[in-house]
């Protein structure tokens, strides 16, 4: 059996196709946030070289090739899921809590918006608790979830460097200082990484109440 789905052979087949439908969901979702890029910054090209700064899009682009992976029955490391899981849902709540009040997006930018940072970790997360195979998670991944979003920010900053654009307000290290930065650096990981124990503690529930049943 692969080692990200859970026992039993009945429910692989819905695992597959709710992966897919994942896919292809997050899929239209980008789409459309390329297709309004493009528009504001004059190409398909202009409009991916922008969006490709943000967190967000980055890490709906990996659940894209991780559902695709899960879907077409491919086998994932141990690990690589409750990674993009963590950095999923860390989107969604870093989003919500910090940045959702700095702008008012209308329309199809509501729509392309509420995408990458709602639905698309909603649907992740029911998928992870519906199909995960929780006797693959350990207290390690916790960490491992830390790793992606730390190498997101030195890349932000890598980019800044040429582009003069810093994707989120807490990372806009010229206006904040080394100080203030790493002190946000700090609090965005430690967000990550309660996540991620969350995430473990979870599925060390259910393994309980299975060996219970």
């Amino acid at each position: 059996m692969d080692s990200y789905l859970m026992q039993g052979s009945v429910k692989t087949p819905l695992a597959k196709r709710c992966a897919i439908l994942i896919a292809f969901i997050t899929a239209i979702t980008l789409f459309l946030r390329v297709y309004l890029a493009a528009d504001a910054h004059g190409s398909v090209f202009g409009g991916i070289l922008y969006l490709s700064q943000f967190f967000t899009i980055l890490t709906n682009t990996l659940v894209l090739i991780v559902m695709i992976i899960i879907g077409s029955g491919w086998k994932l490391r141990r690990g690589v899921l409750e990674i993009v899981v963590i950095a999923i849902l860390g989107v969604g709540i870093v989003y919500h809590l910090l940045l959702a009040q700095l702008w008012s997006p209308q329309g199809l930018e509501m729509l392309a918006d509420q995408g990458v940072h709602t639905i698309v970790p909603i649907l992740v997360i029911f998928w992870w608790l519906l199909f995960a195979d929780m006797w693959a998670v350990s207290w390690r991944d916790a960490l491992y979830g830390v790793i992606w979003p730390c190498l997101y920010v030195f890349y932000a900053l890598f980019r800044a460097q040429f582009t003069g654009f810093y994707p989120y307000p807490f990372l806009n290290l010229p206006e904040l200082g080394w100080y203030k930065f790493l002190i946000h650096l700090a609090g965005v990981s430690i967000v990550f990484l309660l996540i991620g124990l969350v995430i473990v503690a979870v599925a060390r529930l259910r393994q309980t109440r299975i060996v219970a049943s």
